[in-house]
């Protein structure tokens, strides 16, 4: 039986996944298992896939693309392992990542999910996500280090809020017993929303530097994607009324106006991730897209409101030790605004 069961969900990426799944078939540790679910490519991924020849390796086809969080989901019903790597496509793992990965939950029985080090694949001394997400009380976020050099203050391993849908993993035991992934999200945001379950259940998020990740980030959707715009937007509210306390979202429009307001002027000034995407598309296309997203978001309301009921009856960590936590990791919206 392996020890850890490493998921990886593919769409189209069959230029990525080579190089991939040959950095973890190289890893130090041998008790491990590789599973690919497949989003229905229509690339040569399958062509790829189905030619695979491993004992370690386990694949999973689709009929059609379900996001992540469903290819994540089918990938765990297969999967043996006692801990649950998720790996996204695009990545590339140092040799002794597993190996590391899973070291912390020794320390504490608490710890229920740990956090790699993820770098730029094409610019390995910046990183892209230093121990999961830094967030922002209307449910956005934005990776911890994000495009900063990689220096000593990153490098400290501790804990943290929550991972990273890049690289994670978390105990078996924990997904068994709150759920995986939310299906409703398909494509950005249910990490958040995973990991804050977690953390609302009573469980803590471990970062461990000496696990390394190297990504290219937002290669299947795109940096600046209308796609990825829309479901980024619409998402955060379904995060936020999932976990939340109810204080927070009833303050939500006022913070949400507040994080508008810095994102207007990161446009005019070309700056930030708002601005990177109106140089390319437009200011008007990005209106067109909050628009129709928190509108989307409303019309689904009452059905994350039932969800947050169901998942309200195991949460241990009260409000007040919520927003604790959540405030040690704060996103303000200036940095939203102002940093891609």
């Amino acid at each position: 039986m392996p020890e850890i069961s490493v998921i990886i969900v593919n769409y189209n990426g069959e230029k990525y996944l080579k190089n991939c799944i040959n950095s973890l078939l190289n890893q130090t540790i041998n008790n491990f298992e590789i599973i690919v679910v497949d989003n229905n490519s229509t690339d040569y991924s399958v062509d790829y896939l189905k030619n695979i020849n491993d004992e370690k390796i386990k694949t999973l086809f689709l009929d059609k693309n379900y996001g992540f969080g469903v290819g994540n989901n089918r990938g765990f019903e297969i999967a043996k392992g006692k801990f649950i790597v998720i790996l996204n496509n695009d990545t590339e793992v140092k040799e002794d990542f597993l190996e590391n990965l899973i070291k912390p939950f020794k320390k504490d029985e608490r710890i229920g999910m740990v956090a790699p080090l993820i770098l730029f694949k094409y610019s390995p001394d910046t990183i892209d996500k230093a121990g999961g997400h830094l967030i922002y009380f209307d449910g956005l976020n934005r990776g911890r280090g994000c495009q900063e050099k990689v220096s000593e203050k990153y490098l400290i391993p501790g804990y943290t809020l929550i991972p990273d849908g890049c690289a994670a993993c978390f105990k078996r035991d924990l997904i068994e017993k709150y759920g995986f992934f939310d299906e409703d999200f398909f494509l950005y945001g249910e990490d958040t929303d995973l990991g804050l379950r977690y953390l609302r259940a009573g469980y803590r998020c471990y970062y461990e530097p000496e696990a390394v990740v190297y990504h290219m980030h937002s290669a299947t959707a795109g940096e600046y994607s209308k796609l990825k715009a829309y479901y980024v937007e619409r998402n955060r509210v379904f995060v936020l009324i999932k976990n939340f306390p109810l204080l927070c979202v009833l303050f939500s429009p006022l913070l949400t106006f507040l994080r508008y307001f810095f994102q207007g002027v990161s446009v005019f000034l070309k700056k930030g991730s708002a601005g990177e995407f109106t140089k390319e598309f437009g200011a008007v296309d990005l209106l067109k897209i909050l628009i129709k997203s928190n509108f989307d978001a409303l019309k689904l309301l009452p059905k994350f409101w039932g969800k947050r009921k169901k998942i309200d009856t195991f949460f241990k960590v009260g409000s007040v030790a919520f927003c604790k936590k959540v405030w040690a990791f704060f996103l303000s919206p200036v940095e939203l605004a102002f940093k891609k």
